[in-house]
């Protein structure tokens, strides 16, 4: 109702992205502390591609869902989430889901979040 959204193409195929709402803002703030408190009791542990690619999945498949079927045949948006991120890590190549996580970043005013400076694909 309220949330930016904008067409994000890819490969010839256009879906519509929307900023995140308030509590997938706090969702999404709650992820990066799960994957912070590791990293807090091992100085050694690295962010891994993995973790990365999971990440940018979770986002994406957050903002998809605002205007994504699974949204009124899921009864709770936590799982119709869980199923679209799976979606997109099964459909998507992974330059897609890294510029489709900038421009959520972007709409959501989350620039602090922004960790690939690769240019968005027009």
């Amino acid at each position: 109702m309220f949330l930016k959204t904008e067409s994000f193409e890819y490969n010839g195929v256009t879906v519509t992205l929307s900023e995140l709402s308030a509590l997938q803002r706090i969702e999404h703030l709650a992820l990066m502390k799960r994957q912070a408190e590791p990293a807090g009791s091992d100085s050694n542990r690295q962010v891994t591609v993995e973790d990365v690619i999971r990440t940018g999945a979770f986002l994406v498949a957050m903002s998809l869902w605002h205007n994504h079927p699974k949204k009124t045949q899921m009864p709770s948006m936590n799982e119709a989430v869980k199923q679209i991120e799976q979606e997109v890590l099964t459909t998507w190549p992974t330059e897609a889901i890294s510029h489709a996580e900038n421009v959520v970043y972007r709409l959501s005013g989350m620039y602090e979040f922004v960790v690939n400076n690769a240019p968005e694909q027009a």
